[in-house]
């Protein structure tokens, strides 16, 4: 290979491990968000109440029963 090949081919490299580096730190230093959006307060507050009030005694069949127990008022 020439000297000139090797540099183009090195380049290339270097533009694509430089790619790399900006979608890791992209993903690595992004916000957390959720696509969802902001949970409710009294969403938060409910849910912590109730994980400072019992352990996980309770195994979910469905998501039918997980968003029954969810909405529960306790």
């Amino acid at each position: 290979m020439t000297t000139q090949v090797m540099i183009e081919k090195l380049n290339k490299e270097m533009g694509a491990l430089k790619e790399d580096v900006q979608e890791l730190k992209k993903f690595l230093f992004a916000p957390l968000r959720d696509s969802e959006g902001e949970y409710q307060k009294s969403f938060i507050k409910k849910m912590l109440i109730r994980a400072e009030s019992r352990g996980p005694f309770y195994k979910f069949t469905g998501k039918d029963s997980f968003l029954k127990n969810v909405r529960a008022k306790k």
